[in-house]
């Protein structure tokens, strides 16, 4: 009586016969019924031993049918299914050992009309071993899903507007494949990503092309100067240089720790050779079927601000005068030498002769221009390493540079100086040292023996003109 009245559809089913073919199976060698439904004559030989014993009346009302008569010979129909993903998914969860089996799935009414169901069978105690009895629920959910359908493509079709109307340049990308590369990398035993990827360009330049650009919305395409999205796909999977190697290497890493996607700055190139500086953000979306790694990826151009960095660092960085590099960009530029290692560097130390005497006697204009054109000379002998630290002091710092090449750079610089003298009376005038670091000690040591070689170079020069030198000056 309780079962006919029930208020949801009940099924009572008899699957003992079923049982013994499974257990016939495994003691044949059966051993992943899984796979082994994936044959159709094992899955028709499964169905057709499923004994239907009763169903209440609730079952016909929910399947349209008259009586059970009408239901049973719809049977095929309504559990229509040509994978049968259904009945697989509880065979094998009881196979495992489960009494109680839940999951939603779509069946047909007599009258052909689609429904979701929510189904829940449960294994009859004491017939745990036998499976004679098990009894199934099932609840037609079609006005939720419908809704909830209904919901998920309004939310689909809001997000397509919002990803194709954004100011923000975006684009949707599918790491999939690039997963699947990673996790390949780790079934064959390899433990360490880093040294991975230093062994093997020609693999990371393959990971970089697995990518796929699924969408890109008009700012993107704008912003890269292209028409659509297979000609930004084209351009991204080239090689976008070293810069845009290193962030690349990096997102390999944290994906390959699991981590979450980072901000980062990037610089790309745009079709026209120009760099891009851009601001990636990128974030995991989901996907419904799990086939695809979809990330969106929010480019943000920050080329006014990378350039204006730059400006106020060369500013931060340069002496005005002369447009060398000042105290500040040289006590940097020595720093990162010392870091770098890149032995032997060479230092030549200059002081202006007889400035305080031109600006005495001339005023300091005059003694402006010929700081000018002294460090206009240095600066034509030495472009990249030339630096003003003081009034009328100069260094040079010289990269892999010995010290035969330096003393060579030192007597040219000399020359031009003679040979300037020689034009006008109002040439500068200096006197030089130089050292030479090769890796020991400090390299602000070398600087200071150089500055000892330009002290003792220029009391020579006023003890042959009869003058008191000036007193040196701590470096």
């Amino acid at each position: 009586m309780l079962f006919d009245l029930a208020p949801t559809s009940l099924w009572l089913q008899d699957l003992a016969a079923l049982k013994a073919c499974l257990d016939g199976w495994k003691a044949g060698g059966m051993t992943d019924l899984r796979a082994w439904l994936s044959d159709p004559d094992h899955l028709l030989a499964c169905q057709s031993r499923i004994r239907i014993l009763r169903v209440n009346r609730r079952t016909l009302a929910t399947y349209e049918a008259r009586d059970e008569a009408e239901l049973f010979a719809h049977i095929p129909a309504i559990f229509h299914d040509p994978h049968a993903a259904a009945l697989v998914e509880v065979l094998c969860r009881l196979w495992d050992g489960e009494t109680h089996v839940r999951l939603v799935t779509r069946n047909l009414t007599v009258t052909g009309r689609v429904i979701d169901v929510s189904y829940a069978g449960q294994m009859l105690p004491g017939h745990e071993a036998d499976w004679g009895r098990y009894l199934i629920s099932i609840e037609d959910i079609t006005v939720r899903e419908e809704r909830r359908r209904e919901e998920a493509a309004s939310r689909r079709l809001l997000a397509a507007d919002l990803f194709a109307h954004s100011p923000v340049p975006t684009l949707v990308r599918d790491d999939a494949a690039l997963a699947g590369m990673l996790a390949s990398l780790r079934a064959g035993g390899v433990a360490d990503l880093p040294g991975h990827l230093a062994a093997h360009p020609a693999w990371l330049a393959a990971a970089r092309t697995a990518r796929t650009i699924v969408a890109a919305n008009g700012p993107a395409l704008a912003l890269f100067g292209v028409a659509d999205r297979d000609a930004l796909a084209a351009h991204l999977a080239a090689d976008q240089g070293e810069g845009a190697r290193e962030a690349f290497a990096e997102e390999l890493l944290d994906l390959w720790a699991g981590r979450d996607h980072r901000s980062r700055d990037v610089t790309l190139r745009h079709p026209d050779g120009r760099d891009l500086h851009l601001k990636v953000q990128a974030s995991r979306l989901p996907d419904p079927d799990g086939t695809r790694r979809l990330v969106q990826v929010a480019l943000t151009d920050i080329g006014d601000n990378k350039r204006e960095e730059v400006r106020l660092e060369t500013l931060g960085f340069t002496d005005p005068l002369t447009g060398l590099l000042n105290r500040a960009g040289y006590e940097a530029e020595l720093d990162r030498l010392e870091n770098d290692r890149a032995v032997p560097v060479s230092v030549i130390v200059a002081d202006l002769n007889g400035l305080k005497t031109i600006n005495d006697r001339r005023g300091h204009e005059a003694g402006d221009a010929l700081i000018r054109r002294f460090g206009d000379l240095l600066a034509g002998h030495a472009p990249a390493g030339a630096a003003r630290i003081g009034g009328d002091e100069f260094v040079l710092l010289l990269p892999a540079t010995g010290p035969e090449a330096a003393q060579d750079l030192m007597r040219r610089i000399l020359a031009a100086l003679d040979a300037a003298a020689a034009a006008s009376a109002l040439a500068p005038s200096a006197s030089l040292g130089f050292a030479t670091w090769t890796g020991d000690g400090p390299l602000r040591a070398v600087v200071a023996r150089a500055d000892a070689q330009m002290y003792a170079a220029k009391r020579r020069r006023y003890a042959a003109a009869a003058c008191p030198p000036e007193p040196p000056r701590p470096h």
